[in-house]
C-alpha cells in the first residue's frame, strides 16, 4: 500500500516534509522537503538508509545518525530507501556507485 504522510513537527524544523512511501523488504519513500526546513537529526538502530538527491548517495548505516537539511530556496525532492539487512559502508558504496552515484557517508546539506 502506498502511505502518503507529513512528518511530524516533532521531527521537523522549518516548513513541511512530505513523504510517499512503498513498503517492499524495507522503504522506498519520496520526500518534498520545503525551502529552509529540516529533517531533525535522528537514529536508525534497526535500519540503514541512503537519501538520493542529485546523483549523490548520502549513507546512514544502522546504528547511526543523519539529518537532512535544506537551506536553499526551493522545494527539494529526495529519494529515500531504507532496509534492514546487514549491509557494512562499503556494500552499499559499491552498489550506488554502480548505480552512477557519487556516494557519502554524511548527513545531506541542500544549499
Amino acid at each position: 500500500m502506498i502511505e502518503k504522510i507529513n512528518l511530524s513537527k516533532d521531527c521537523v524544523t522549518g516548513g513541511e516534509v512530505r513523504k510517499v512511501v512503498l513498503p517492499v523488504s524495507g522503504e522506498i519513500q519520496e520526500l518534498r522537503v520545503d525551502p529552509h526546513t529540516a529533517i531533525k537529526l535522528h537514529g536508525h538502530n534497526n535500519q540503514w538508509e541512503v537519501w538520493l538527491w542529485n546523483n549523490k548517495a548520502y549513507v546512514c548505516l544502522k546504528g547511526e545518525e543523519h539529518q537532512l537539511i535544506n537551506e536553499s530556496e526551493e522545494t527539494a525532492y529526495v529519494r529515500g530507501i531504507k532496509g534492514k539487512e546487514d549491509y557494512l559502508y562499503d556494500d552499499l558504496d559499491e552498489f550506488f556507485h554502480m548505480l552512477g552515484y557519487a556516494v557519502y557517508h554524511d548527513s545531506l546539506i541542500i544549499k
